[in-house]
């Protein structure tokens, strides 16, 4: 967790400060106006993001990975504190690399593939799981969309619902995935 936080989200802020400095001003809300404004809109974009990506897991095709990411729950005996606590790094360390350095390069569509694939999800062996890759590609992507068009904020908002949602799901489904 410390190091999705400091070690990504440091990774992100010192590059932006050294190859982007004007990102970080850019990429934040000016008032407090728009720091609710990106609260709502993060919470917004993850609240319908949420609903293909339960569906899409609910699908029998999908049991092999719900049970492996469910499983992962169990063996690493997830509490409630630890979703926050991930959520919350995962979120900010994650998006202050990908999209606050890392999509000023590549932009929107590409950084939101390689955010994926370096999250294992677009595995071509493992077709159900390359799927369910595709469509968080799509949210990725979205978490680009936000941060470019609202703020970064907004995006990692938006990442930290999508996860504490998640991994409430794939923790009530442990004992249901087989």
């Amino acid at each position: 967790m410390a190091v999705t936080l400091f070690g990504l989200g440091g990774l992100g802020l010192a590059l932006m400060t050294i190859f982007i400095p004007d990102a970080l001003p850019r990429l934040m809300p000016a008032s407090t106006g728009e720091c609710v404004k990106s609260l709502g809109i993060g919470t917004l974009f993850a609240s319908f993001s949420l609903i293909p990506l339960l569906l899409l897991l609910q699908t029998p095709y999908l049991r092999g990975t719900r049970a492996f990411f469910a499983g992962l729950m169990t063996d690493y005996r997830v509490q409630t504190w630890h979703i926050w606590v991930l959520s919350f790094c995962a979120g900010v360390g994650e998006e202050l690399l990908f999209r606050g350095f890392v999509q000023q390069y590549l932009g929107i569509g590409i950084t939101a593939i390689l955010f994926v694939f370096l999250h294992g999800y677009l595995n071509p062996l493992n077709r159900p799981l390359f799927i369910y890759g595709i469509f968080l590609s799509g949210v990725s992507f979205g978490f680009g969309w936000i941060c470019q068009q609202y703020s970064l904020p907004a995006a990692m908002i938006a990442h930290f619902w999508i996860d504490v949602a998640l991994l409430y799901y794939l923790r009530k489904h442990q004992a249901h995935v087989a």
